[in-house]
């Protein structure tokens, strides 16, 4: 291929992927901020702020019912179109609970938004992937990832500034309009999904499906059960003030995003089992030092989130391979739901293991422990889904020559 076609190609595909991380920031930060913007919202609803939980829920059983059906039905739509109607819905739903005035609307909102919300990504990412060579793939994944350490780093506290300096309802509207500004983008520059609807069937839903498909739910699970204590653990364990946590924060956002980058570019240098071997060791390091209670919280969460960002990218990168072009719309949709169930899952755990506000330090290290565990089996989890990869292939290559 030609040097000029090469360098073309290449550029038009990252366009595509920094545009697919527009729109998975606004679909990321459009779930992610209702927990800490209904404590705004609480009062206007008369409810107390613990009904965030429900709120949470509601979105999240929208989004895992959405993700199994699109599993099976996802393959009759034109993808990009379906992108197109999931921003514009997901913009007018976002605009339309500004105005809700009850608590049982704005569940019905949440839910309507958690069926858009669960299909959105798993379309979008299947398109970039399927007009991304394999040896950049990893590369591609890894620039749509970033967009989760950027709601970290400039989405939720724009997003809180507003609902403190304007109220929930402008911080709402901005939601929206960034969807809305998504739309025109992917007019003009998310291209067809170059596989015709009816080329394969979906995927049967056995052992492996599921096991792939769980593959990045897997792996996020460990750091889920430390993520809702974030806090506590910083400040009681670690020493960290109150007026140090946005800064912290901001430096784990930052190294998330360039821990992304990073193994984005590695993944075709590196094996998938190094890499995951590599980033699992950072990680149970990081856990290492509020469990030892050595009062470097700047250093934990660089390590925490760097560390979490990379496996997930390792993680993605692998189970990505598993589905045929025709089949990874699907395909990623139900691992969108599963997440979202492992997800809450680890949530619940978290919340199970240290029930009371004042978290004792033997609870929070068997947080911790199990924590470490659940997080060491991920280069094991590499070796058998490789193993399986390896097997399909020779499979494959025996039909062919047969």
């Amino acid at each position: 291929m030609p040097l000029v076609t090469q360098t073309f190609n290449d550029k038009s595909l990252m366009r595509i992927a920094l545009i697919m991380a527009i729109i998975q920031f606004a679909n990321a930060l459009e779930y992610m901020m209702f927990n800490p913007v209904f404590a705004f919202m609480a009062a206007d609803f008369s409810v107390p702020v613990s009904f965030s939980g429900y709120v949470s829920g509601m979105y999240t059983a929208g989004a895992v019912l959405s993700g199994i059906i699109a599993f099976y039905r996802i393959g009759r739509f034109n993808k990009k179109r379906f992108l197109l109607a999931n921003m514009a819905l997901l913009g007018m739903l976002t605009f339309l609970t500004s105005f809700a005035s009850s608590i049982s609307l704005l569940l019905v909102l949440r839910f309507c938004a958690g069926l858009v919300g669960g299909t959105t990504m798993g379309v979008g990412i299947s398109i970039l992937i399927n007009h991304a060579p394999a040896n950049l793939r990893g590369k591609m994944l890894a620039t749509v990832i970033t967009a989760f350490s950027m709601v970290s780093i400039v989405g939720m506290p724009a997003i809180l500034f507003l609902c403190a300096h304007s109220g929930w309802h402008v911080a709402l509207w901005l939601i929206s309009a960034l969807c809305v500004l998504t739309l025109p983008l992917i007019v003009a520059f998310i291209p067809r999904d170059p596989i015709s609807c009816d080329t394969l069937p979906a995927l049967p839903l056995d052992k492996n499906t599921l096991l792939f498909a769980a593959g990045n739910a897997l792996v996020q699970f460990s750091p889920m059960l430390v993520i809702p204590v974030l806090v506590p653990l910083m400040t009681r364990q670690l020493g960290a003030s109150v007026e140090q946590l946005p800064w912290l924060f901001f430096a784990g956002g930052i190294a998330g995003f360039l821990s992304t980058k990073m193994t984005g570019a590695l993944t075709s240098h590196f094996t998938a089992l190094s890499l995951a071997t590599g980033s699992t060791l950072v990680f149970i390091l990081s856990l290492l030092i509020p469990a030892l209670g050595y009062p470097h919280s700047a250093l934990f969460i660089i390590l925490f989130l760097g560390a979490s960002y990379s496996r997930l990218v390792s993680s993605s990168a692998l189970t990505l391979q598993f589905p045929d072009d025709g089949q990874r719309a699907g395909f990623s949709s139900l691992q969108t739901a599963i997440m979202y169930l492992m997800t809450t899952a680890a949530f619940f755990l978290s919340a199970f293991l240290l029930p009371t506000d004042e978290i004792a330090p033997q609870n929070m290290n068997m947080l911790l422990v199990l924590c470490a565990i659940s997080a060491s089996g991920f280069p094991i989890l590499v070796i058998i889904l490789q193993k399986k990869l390896a097997k399909r292939t020779i499979q494959t290559e025996r039909v062919v020559s047969g």
